[in-house]
C-alpha cells in the first residue's frame, strides 16, 4: 500500500516541487516580486513568499493572542521545521522582514530562487557538518545582519525538518547569538505546514490549511544568565508547541494577505534583481519549451501507442492532483516534548 500511495502522490508532489522551483519567475509573472520597479520601495522577500502561498492555495490562520513582533531592530525568530512549506510560509508569516539561516546545500536545490534571495539578502547560508569557531561565525552573522534590509533572522531551534507529533530537542548555538548580542527573540509556531508538501512522504497537497501561532516577544537582555534565558526559552516553546497543536483549527482567523511595499533596496540590488530574475525568466521559458519537445520524442518511443500513453499519463496526473485538494491536518493532536535537553549546535534550514 505504501507503495501505491507514492505512485498516486507522485504527479501532485512533482507539480508542487515545480512550483518551488521556479517560484521565482512565476511569481514575477504574477506581479509579486516587482523586479522592474527601481523607484521606491518594495518587498520582493514577501512578494515570493506570497506568490508560493496563493500557487499552493494556502490559508494561513492566525490563533487570537500575541501577534508579530514589529517594535524595530534586529530580532530572531524561532519556527517549528517541519518541511520544505517552511522556505515560504515564515517568510509571509514575518511580513518578509526576516533572512532565513539556511545550509549552503539548500541553494544547491533551488539555485532558480535562491539565487535572487541572496541578492537581496534575505538569507544567511552557512554549511552543515563543518565545525564553525562560535565567534567568527557570530561576526559573520553580524555582518550579514547589518548589511541586510530586514531586521530578523528565521532559525530553527530544533536544526532539522521533523513530521514527528513531538518536537525534537531544542539546540542552542542562535540562541547563546541572541543572549550574547541582546537580541530579542520570538516563537513562531505553526501546524500542518508538512501537509503542504512533504518530501518525506513525496507528497503535496493544495487548498490546505496552516495555523499560525505567536508568543510574546522574550527579551534576552532581562535575564542574568544565558542558562535562565535558554529555561525560558524552552519553557515558553513547550508552551507553544501545546498550544498551536491542541488548538481547533476553527479558532484561527485568516490572516489577510495585502502586498507589502515597504523595503527600501539600494539601486545596486535593484539593478542585480533585473539581472538575476530576468535571467531565470528566459531559463524558465527555455526550459518549458525544450521540455515541450523532449516529451513528443519520449512518447514517439511508443510508436502507435504514444496516444494511450498520453493518456495515461494525463489520467494518472489528473487523479492524483485532484486528490490533492483533500484537507488534512497532521500531526495528530501532542502535547508532549522528546527529552527536555538542549544541545549546542547552529540551528537554519535544513
Amino acid at each position: 500500500m505504501g507503495v501505491l500511495r507514492k505512485i498516486q502522490t507522485l504527479p501532485a508532489f512533482a507539480l508542487g516541487v515545480f512550483f518551488l522551483y521556479w517560484s521565482l519567475p512565476l511569481a514575477a509573472l504574477m506581479g509579486k516580486v516587482k523586479f522592474l520597479k527601481l523607484m521606491g520601495k518594495r518587498n520582493d522577500a514577501y512578494g515570493w513568499g506570497l506568490a508560493l502561498q496563493q500557487l499552493f492555495g494556502v490559508t494561513m490562520l492566525r490563533l487570537p493572542g500575541p501577534g508579530l513582533y514589529r517594535g524595530g531592530g534586529p530580532i530572531l525568530f524561532l519556527s517549528n521545521h517541519r518541511s520544505w512549506a517552511d522556505f515560504y510560509l515564515d517568510v509571509v508569516a514575518t511580513d518578509g522582514n526576516a533572512q532565513m539561516l539556511s545550509r549552503m546545500a539548500v541553494a544547491l536545490v533551488f539555485p532558480m530562487f535562491m539565487g535572487a534571495v541572496c541578492i537581496i539578502r534575505s538569507v544567511i547560508l552557512f554549511q552543515r557538518g563543518r565545525k564553525h569557531n562560535k565567534e567568527s561565525f557570530n561576526s559573520m552573522i553580524d555582518r550579514r545582519m547589518a548589511a541586510s534590509p530586514v531586521d530578523g533572522l528565521i532559525v530553527y531551534p530544533e536544526g532539522h525538518r521533523s513530521t514527528r507529533r513531538t518536537s525534537l530537542p531544542m539546540k542552542r548555538g542562535m540562541l547563546a547569538y541572541a543572549y550574547s548580542r541582546k537580541i530579542p527573540v520570538q516563537i513562531l509556531m505553526s501546524a500542518n505546514k508538512e501537509a503542504v508538501i512533504s518530501e518525506k512522504d513525496l507528497s503535496c497537497r493544495f487548498g490546505q490549511e496552516v495555523l499560525v501561532g505567536y508568543a510574546e516577544p522574550m527579551h534576552s537582555s532581562k535575564f542574568d544568565t544565558f542558562e535562565a534565558f535558554v529555561d525560558a526559552v524552552q519553557v515558553e516553546w513547550d508552551a507553544q508547541w501545546k498550544r498551536i497543536y491542541s488548538a481547533d483549527f476553527s479558532e484561527g482567523e485568516e490572516m489577510k494577505v495585502d502586498e507589502l511595499e515597504n523595503r527600501e533596496y539600494p539601486l545596486g540590488i535593484k539593478a542585480a534583481q533585473v539581472f538575476v530574475t530576468g535571467g531565470t525568466l528566459l531559463i524558465f521559458f527555455a526550459v518549458l519549451y525544450w521540455s515541450f519537445h523532449a516529451w513528443g520524442i519520449f512518447l514517439s518511443l511508443f510508436g502507435s501507442y504514444k496516444a494511450t500513453v498520453s493518456a495515461l499519463v494525463a489520467l494518472w496526473s489528473s487523479i492524483s492532483i485532484g486528490l490533492a485538494f483533500k484537507r488534512v491536518r497532521l500531526p495528530l493532536k501532542s502535547a508532549t516534548i522528546d527529552g527536555g535537553a538542549t544541545q549546542s549546535i547552529t540551528n537554519g534550514v535544513d
